[in-house]
C-alpha cells in the first residue's frame, strides 16, 4: 500500500482510483452541510434516549440502596421505589417553587410604580440637598420603569410561547422515562451482553483492561453524583430551616435554587446565592438579603468543613486546583453539565495517569521519589 503511494501513477487503473478518490472527496465537501444537518437531525431524535440514559443511571444509586436495605435484593421493588422517589421530588419541587415564583413575579410587578416612585423622590432629594443634576439619570429611569411594564404586560405571549416548547420537552422526557425503565429493568442483560460483545471484539486482556477502566469510571461518578445530590438536598435543608427561623419571605423557592445550584461543585453556592439576594432585594428590604447571605455564608462554612467531607470523602482524589481546572475547562466546553461531570471525568483520568505512572515506574524499577528498587539490596 506505501509503495502504490509512493510511486506516480502510470497505469490506468491507477488514474481510474485516483478520480474515484477525488470525485469522493469532492462529492463528501459538496454535501457536508447536508450531512451535517441529518447528523444533527439524528441526534436530535436520540436524544430522548441519551436522556433516558442519564435518568436510568442516576436512579440506578437509589435503586441499589433499596434493594440491598430493605428488598432483599430484588430490582423490581427497589426499582419502584426509586421511581417513586423520583417523582415524590419532582412534585415536591414543583409544589415548592410554581407558586412561590409566581407570587413573585406578581408583586414586582405591582411593585413597579411604587419603585420607581421611590427613586424618583431620592433623585429629587439628593438634587436638592447637593446640587447635583439628575435630570438624565431620571429620564432613563422613567424610560427604564416604562419599558419594564410593558415588557411584564407583554409577558403572557412568552409565556404561551415557552408553554408549546415546554409541551414538546415533556413528550421527549416522557419518552426518556419509559426508557429508563427498561434499561433499568434489563441492566443485567444489558451489562451482559455488552461484556459479551467486547470480549468478541477485541482480545482478552485488552477487553479485560477496558472493563477494568469502566469499573473505576462507575465507581467514580456513581460516589461522586450520589454524594454531591445528597449534599445539595441537605443544603437546601438547612437553608429553609434557617429563613425560616430568621422569618425569610420565599423561603421555599430560594432554598430549592441555593439546592439545586449546589450539585456544581465549588461555583455552586455563589450562583445559588445571587438570585436569592436579588430575590430579597426586589422584595424591598435589604436587611433580609443581608440576612440571607449570612445564611448562605454559614451553611456553607458547616457543609464545606464537616458535611461534604464526610458525604463525598476522597471520591475523585482530585486536588483543590483539580477540581477548579476541571469546573473551568468543562464549564466552558459544555455549560452547566460540564461543571457538574468534568470535576469526576478528570478524576478517571487522574486515576488512569497515576496507574499508567506507577507501572512504568514498577517496571523500570524505579520509587516514585527517583530511586532504584534494587537500592536496598546493594546497601
Amino acid at each position: 500500500m506505501n509503495r502504490w503511494l509512493d510511486r506516480p501513477p502510470r497505469r490506468i487503473g491507477d488514474w481510474l482510483v485516483l478520480t474515484l478518490a477525488a470525485g469522493a472527496v469532492l462529492t463528501a465537501v459538496r454535501y457536508l452541510p447536508q450531512a451535517a444537518g441529518a447528523a444533527g437531525r439524528l441526534l436530535g431524535l436520540l436524544a430522548p434516549f441519551a436522556q433516558a440514559l442519564l435518568i436510568a443511571y442516576v436512579l440506578d444509586i437509589p435503586t441499589r440502596w433499596l434493594a440491598e436495605k430493605l428488598f432483599r435484593d430484588r430490582r423490581g421493588p427497589a426499582i419502584a421505589g426509586a421511581y417513586l422517589l423520583f417523582f415524590g421530588v419532582l412534585a415536591a419541587l414543583a409544589w415548592l417553587v410554581v407558586p412561590q415564583l409566581i407570587q413573585s413575579v406578581g408583586s414586582f410587578s405591582a411593585s413597579v410604580p411604587t419603585y420607581t416612585a421611590n427613586l424618583d423622590t431620592l433623585l429629587a432629594r439628593i438634587q436638592t440637598r447637593f446640587g447635583i443634576d439628575t435630570t438624565g439619570l431620571k429620564r432613563w429611569l422613567d424610560n427604564s420603569g416604562a419599558n419594564l411594564e410593558t415588557l411584564l404586560s407583554n409577558l403572557t405571549p412568552t409565556l404561551a410561547g415557552a408553554a408549546m416548547d415546554a409541551a414538546g420537552q415533556l413528550a421527549d422526557f416522557v419518552v426518556a422515562l419509559a426508557a429508563s425503565v427498561y434499561l433499568l429493568a434489563g441492566k443485567e442483560g444489558l451489562l451482559k451482553n455488552a461484556r459479551s460483545a467486547l470480549y468478541a471484539a477485541l482480545p482478552p486482556q485488552t477487553a479485560g483492561s477496558v472493563l477494568a477502566v469502566c469499573k473505576l469510571a462507575n465507581r467514580t461518578f456513581c460516589g461522586y453524583l450520589g454524594g454531591q445530590l445528597l449534599d445539595a438536598v441537605l443544603v437546601g435543608l438547612e437553608t429553609f430551616v434557617l429563613m425560616l427561623i430568621f422569618r425569610l419571605p420565599l423561603a421555599p423557592l430560594i432554598a430549592v435554587i441555593v439546592g439545586v445550584t449546589n450539585i456544581v461543585p465549588v461555583l455552586g453556592p455563589y450562583l445559588g446565592a445571587i438570585p436569592g439576594v436579588l430575590l430579597l432585594l426586589l422584595g424591598g428590604n435589604p436587611v433580609q438579603a443581608l440576612e440571607f447571605l449570612v445564611i448562605v455564608v454559614v451553611v456553607q462554612q458547616v457543609d464545606g468543613n464537616f458535611v461534604a467531607p464526610h458525604i463525598l470523602g476522597d471520591a475523585t482524589g482530585l486536588s483543590g486546583l483539580g477540581v477548579l481546572f476541571a469546573i473551568v475547562v468543562g464549564g466552558g466546553l459544555f455549560g452547566i453539565p460540564g461543571m457538574i461531570l468534568g470535576v469526576p471525568a478528570l478524576g478517571v483520568l487522574a486515576a488512569l495517569v497515576r496507574g499508567a505512572v506507577g507501572a512504568g515506574l514498577q517496571a523500570r524499577g524505579v520509587r516514585e521519589d527517583g530511586t532504584r528498587q534494587d537500592s536496598d539490596k546493594n546497601s
